[in-house]
């Protein structure tokens, strides 16, 4: 039988985590209080650098509220960070429910005994993680942190559940596309991977990529509200890696960066990552990242890997209509187990693909040859809609 995992099992840390947690929401606190000065003093594009969309102060997205939350740095809030952290998956972990929920403050009526009434709700989840990982190497399977109050169903010291399984998708769609054999083929031509992830939630793919990928630099951009959590789930989890806040560089290391020094981020890496937020932005956000993947971050060989949902229907985008505006090479990847379908993925870039899956047969969207048809109008990027019809 399975066995589960609760929040008395998860939830401790030792003594020293609670001052260098401080640590890192003083340095959090510091880049929301300097956003204002720093946006007037460098010229950057206000529209680009102040949350919008979906993230959007006044819009119905609680991060703000649950920043403000965790910035207590109190036991609760360290102990059970992933409580807190239903915005960037869209699961209210202690009562395994996705979709809009009520935004706790305090988890404390959420005993042990409450939450095994509801991990029945999460067999699904373990039916689609087995398929998910049935054929991978260990190495390529993520495996949360056991702690900051994570819970679920444990099969071999994996802890199951709605995010182990979303962020397993993305593995696997890096796997079954190629991408990581590529970084290997890097990884042994030279000492550093550089991997740049945008808007990177609670921290999750980054503390998989730091485990398959020793020998990488690993940088977030997003809004320094957000960094809060990545910074607090990466820095607690791996305390042996160096970590840096703002636009200096750390070989091997973790790194923090603000979206509105995104702007002087004078950098190439070797792979972009984006799931799920960009369609979540504004237009005038996403085109001007996506300038600096094309100008600068790509150099002259790095590709950009992206998941996105079709938002149209929530009053947002489909970030995929401007991708296929912008790259001229695509390749679609595809599951072969099912997993979640959290949206379309695929790998873009302005050189040609230089994975194996993807030099099978590439999609050179300026000659008009990309397997997907697209047509401009409502109904632009057809597997963007396809997407939205598998939902979650």
């Amino acid at each position: 039988m399975t066995s589960v995992v609760l929040p008395s099992q998860t939830r401790r840390f030792p003594g020293e985590d609670l001052p260098r947690a401080q640590e890192i929401v003083g340095r959090a606190v510091e880049l929301v209080d300097a956003r204002a000065s720093y946006v007037e003093s460098k010229g950057v594009d206000p529209t680009f650098a102040y949350p919008d969309a979906n993230w959007a102060c006044d819009a119905p997205n609680a991060f703000v509220r649950l920043f403000r939350r965790v910035a207590r740095c109190d036991a609760e809030a360290i102990g059970q960070l992933r409580g807190f952290t239903q915005v960037f998956s869209g699961l209210n972990l202690y009562e395994m429910i996705t979709g809009p929920s009520i935004v706790q403050q305090h988890l404390d009526h959420y005993t042990d005994d409450a939450i095994l009434g509801t991990l029945k709700q999460n067999l699904p989840y373990v039916a689609a993680w087995k398929a998910l990982v049935e054929h991978l190497p260990y190495r390529c399977i993520f495996t949360p942190p056991r702690r900051f109050g994570e819970i679920g169903h444990d099969i071999g010291g994996v802890i199951i559940n709605h995010d182990t399984v979303a962020y397993q998708e993305r593995i696997n769609l890096l796997f079954e596309g190629g991408v990581i054999a590529w970084l290997d083929g890097l990884a042994a031509e030279k000492r550093e991977l550089k991997i740049l992830e945008i808007g990177g939630g609670y921290g999750a793919l980054a503390f998989w990529f730091r485990n398959a990928f020793p020998g990488c630099s690993y940088t977030i951009v997003d809004l320094p509200e957000c960094l809060l959590f990545s910074g607090l789930y990466l820095s607690l989890s791996r305390p042996d890696i160096r970590t840096g806040w703002g636009l200096e560089a750390v070989p091997f290391g973790l790194r923090f960066v603000p979206n509105y020094q995104a702007d002087f981020l004078n950098e190439s890496f070797d792979l972009i990552i984006n799931t799920l937020s960009m369609s979540e932005m504004s237009i005038s956000q996403v085109r001007h990242y996506v300038s600096l993947i094309k100008s600068v971050w790509t150099g002259r060989g790095g590709l950009f890997f992206e998941q996105n949902q079709d938002n149209r229907h929530m009053g947002l985008i489909c970030a995929q209509d401007i991708f296929v505006e912008e790259f001229p090479n695509r390749c679609p990847l595809n599951l072969a187990a099912e997993g979640l379908r959290q949206g379309a993925a695929n790998i873009w870039s302005v050189a040609p693909i230089g994975t194996q899956k993807c030099n099978a047969e590439p999609a050179k969207l300026a000659q008009g040859v990309a397997p997907v048809q697209h047509s401009r109008g409502a109904n632009a990027i057809t597997q963007c809609g396809e997407a939205e019809s598998d939902p979650t």
